[in-house]
């Protein structure tokens, strides 16, 4: 009589949790990583703004900081994934390069408005990625305040979303 082969089933169980654990190191590595870079815009501006606390409590895949006329000048490795642009291209250009035939007129006003306003605001916008491809893109963008209460920048915290 032949010997069923023995399945070694626990070392995997304890591989799957290890490697969710390195799962969430490599975000939490990532996020303090990316607090670094603002933080270090943050000193240089003098933003009174907590960039720890937004990092690390909200939701996002992409980070976009742009200058109060809306140039890019920092961009995080997720909005590259996301998008497929490197950090490189998108340095120096305006956010709507992202913008095509189905991003909607009526959130490009809602999202004008909130900037001349100079407030805190979240939009859902049609974006394209490098490729061509459609995506929706929920977006929350915080504008950045020196010493003097004048905006110097604008942080966008970006997410794919399925409508």
């Amino acid at each position: 009589m032949k010997k069923k082969p023995h399945l070694l089933r626990g070392p995997l169980k304890c591989w799957d949790i290890f490697s969710m654990h390195l799962v969430e190191q490599a975000t939490d590595f990532m996020k303090h990583e990316e607090i670094e870079v603002l933080n270090s815009f943050k000193n240089k501006f003098d933003w009174s703004f907590d960039v720890e606390t937004i990092i690390t409590n909200k939701e996002f895949q992409a980070l976009v900081l742009t200058d109060f006329k809306q140039e890019i000048q920092w961009v995080n490795k997720g909005f590259t994934k996301m998008t497929g642009y490197s950090a490189k291209y998108a340095k120096g250009k305006k956010p709507n390069f992202l913008q095509g035939k189905d991003t909607s007129p009526k959130t490009l006003n809602n999202i004008r408005g909130y900037l001349k306003e100079d407030i805190h605001f979240k939009e859902t916008i049609a974006n394209y990625r490098k490729n061509g491809e459609m995506y929706y893109c929920n977006i929350e963008i915080y504008p950045l305040k020196d010493a003097t209460n004048a905006t110097t920048h604008l942080l966008a915290l970006e997410k794919e979303v399925r409508l």
